[in-house]
């Protein structure tokens, strides 16, 4: 069917009614209550076409198949990259990383854009833009 196409399962193994809001939340790597309140967003404001969508993906969609299911030996809650579970400290220690480098990149680009041949690169550019 069209979920191979489009790598889009239906995942009842985490669902709750149908599996499609956690087969549309594996697929996009985010947590299934997101894509929960979504479509119950979706409910309230437009009731008939989330419906006719949510039961049309529950008809067309395909369950996920037996190896793209995790194990069922231990399963970690939060498998994708950016919600791998670090332990705070670990994820605080990085974070705090990043921004050192990010500050780091800020202030080679303050440097440059008050240097003074920075000023004189720019006046030749407009003159030349000016001709």
């Amino acid at each position: 069917m069209a979920s191979t196409l489009i790598n889009l399962y239906r995942d009842k193994r985490n669902g709750k009614l149908g599996g499609v809001c956690a087969g549309i939340a594996r697929r996009l790597e985010v947590e299934p209550w997101l894509i929960r309140v979504l479509a119950i967003t979706g409910l309230l404001f437009t009731s008939f076409m989330t419906l006719v969508l949510y039961i049309a993906a529950w008809l067309l969609l395909d369950d996920m198949p037996h190896e793209q299911q995790p194990d069922t030996g231990r399963e970690h809650v939060k498998a994708a990259g950016w919600r791998s579970g670090l332990a705070p400290q670990e994820a605080l220690t990085r974070l705090e990383q990043r921004l050192e480098r990010l500050n780091g990149r800020v202030a080679t680009m303050e440097r440059l854009i008050t240097s003074g041949e920075f000023r004189l690169r720019r006046q030749f550019n407009d003159l030349r833009e000016d001709k």
